[in-house]
């Protein structure tokens, strides 16, 4: 097996990516990774001390992708919309990135920071709203915001994983925006 292969780095990333996409984090592993990317496992700790960092890595790009659609939402309730799209189009990223407790974030300070600005952006969109509260007030908002949106996530999530037929849940997932709108500054 050769190591010297352009992008080698970004290519074990993709690799476990799509298998973390498709399947979950518990099947990469890093035989399958290299094996997938044609090097051995020797290469694929020539860029990854542990599995951690690779996780790690694979969690910083869903953050991306979540602020690439913040970033392009013109409401909050688009942002909102895009960001519980983003749970149900990636479940096991996002079971990687909000279940997951095993990782010790303080050893990924720039992980840490897309974390805390995910829930900072919430606090941030949610002051023009609320122009005479207090900075607690808008935080306890924020906080009930972003659980309400988490649970969202996971409510759409097993209604699809079992094949409910709720109208209720089947509205909201089709019309998320709406939902939003009407939830949310309430």
């Amino acid at each position: 097996m050769s190591y010297h292969k352009e992008n080698l780095k970004e290519q074990i990333v993709e690799i476990a990516w799509d298998i973390c996409k498709t399947e979950s984090w518990q099947k990469v592993n890093m035989r399958k990774v290299a094996k997938e990317a044609k090097v051995s496992t020797t290469a694929f700790y020539r860029h990854f001390k542990k599995k951690d960092d690779l996780k790690a890595e694979l969690m910083r790009r869903g953050y991306e992708i979540i602020d690439e659609g913040r970033k392009d939402a013109d409401t909050f309730a688009g942002w909102g919309a895009h960001y519980i799209r983003f749970g149900l189009d990636y479940p096991h990223i996002y079971d990687l990135m909000f279940g997951n407790i095993d990782l010790d974030m303080s050893l990924y300070p720039d992980l840490e920071a897309l974390h805390d600005a995910a829930f900072d952006e919430v606090y941030l969109a949610l002051k023009p709203f609320m122009p005479d509260a207090s900075k607690r007030d808008i935080k306890i908002k924020a906080v009930n915001i972003w659980t309400s949106i988490h649970g969202l996530v996971g409510l759409l999530r097993r209604e699809v994983s079992q094949g409910g037929e709720s109208k209720e849940l089947k509205w909201i997932e089709n019309n998320l925006e709406d939902y939003l709108k009407m939830t949310t500054f309430r």
